[in-house]
């Protein structure tokens, strides 16, 4: 009776939450990352004044990031996309230094290819054409961001009471799955460590490392004395988590910039920033983060990524590697237990 009543609480908990799946799947990771700190202050304080500190912090460390974003970042962002939509409209002018480049290589491209000049105004028309309903999308973005800001809101507190509710009834948790699941207790055991290590990891290597490397691209920019550093170094922040191509849409693109206005040599300095600094930090911390909680080669988080943003979205970057983690650990256990079948 114990074990049918605590599958049927599982299965009510799972249609509680199931209308909040990001929500909860990031408030569980959270909770597997924090956890200690809970009973850390636990084991110091009384229980109400435990969750108490355990709650304003984990709202500080929420309000942190989105007060900075807020003061220093949006009014940047503001200046340039207003900038962007301005040079758009006043019909995008190239440079000079890049534009007699461009014309150098579409004489090249005419005179030993005969239909270039066909797919040159094909491919002008088509960018055009991106480029005004880009225009247009930015200009009206505005008008929904009220709703969305709310619905941030709504997500983020979600999120933080999902995550205080995890930590401070864990132990009942375990009970609730010790009884659907009778004799199984270091397998649970088990699995909360991995889930734990695995947390650990991709928040330091997929969240921090990420912070990282968009701080050094806004220094270098910063340095070189390119427009906006800050809003450029968030962008680079969110682009970092791109398989392969990561924090070089920002600064490469910035790079031609500084070659257009400035000179090739600031181009060059930007460019060997980038490729050494910007990405050699991302080479070195993220392996080594991500292979310190969760046993998997490089290629195989890489491909957890790419596949959960493609059904999960962007939670897919934690998603993913803590997916696998647990898969690695559910093969453990059943080999496990088939040795203990056999015996």
């Amino acid at each position: 009776m114990a074990r049918i009543l605590a599958f049927l609480a599982i299965i009510l908990w799972g249609a509680l939450l199931s209308p909040y799946p990001t929500a909860a799947f990031i408030a569980a990771v959270t909770a597997a990352l924090t956890l200690p700190v809970y009973r850390w202050l636990r084991a110091r304080m009384h229980k109400t004044a435990a969750v108490t500190c355990f709650s304003l912090g984990l709202v500080g460390c929420l309000a942190t990031p989105i007060t900075i974003v807020t003061v220093m970042v949006v009014p940047q962002a503001m200046e340039g996309a207003s900038r962007v939509v301005g040079w758009w409209q006043a019909g995008h002018p190239i440079p000079d230094s890049i534009a007699y480049y461009l014309r150098e290589a579409q004489i090249f491209l005419i005179k030993y290819v005969p239909e270039a000049s066909l797919y040159i105004n094909k491919f002008q028309d088509n960018l055009t054409s991106i480029g005004d309903s880009v225009v247009r999308k930015v200009l009206s973005s505005g008008i929904g961001l009220a709703g969305d800001t709310m619905n941030m809101a709504w997500a983020l507190c979600l999120y933080a009471v999902f995550t205080c509710l995890i930590v401070v009834y864990i132990p009942s948790i375990r009970r609730l799955i010790l009884l659907a699941l009778p004799g199984h207790d270091d397998m649970v055991d088990r699995f909360g460590k991995v889930l734990h290590e695995a947390s650990r990891s991709v928040f330091i290597g997929i969240v921090f490392v990420p912070i990282i490397q968009g701080t050094l691209t806004g220094i270098g920019l910063g340095f070189l004395d390119v427009p906006d550093p800050a809003f450029w170094g968030l962008l680079a922040v969110f682009a970092a988590v791109i398989p392969l191509a990561g924090t070089a849409l920002v600064w490469v693109p910035c790079a031609v910039y500084l070659w257009a206005v400035d000179s090739l040599a600031s181009g060059l300095m930007l460019l060997a920033w980038g490729c050494i600094v910007v990405t050699g930090a991302d080479n070195l911390l993220r392996p080594y983060f991500l292979s310190t909680g969760i046993e998997a080669s490089m290629i195989v988080l890489l491909l957890s990524i790419v596949c959960s943003i493609a059904v999960f979205g962007p939670v897919g970057v934690i998603a993913g590697p803590v997916m696998v983690a647990l898969a690695l650990q559910a093969e453990k256990e059943s080999k496990l237990l088939s040795k203990k079948s056999d015996i």
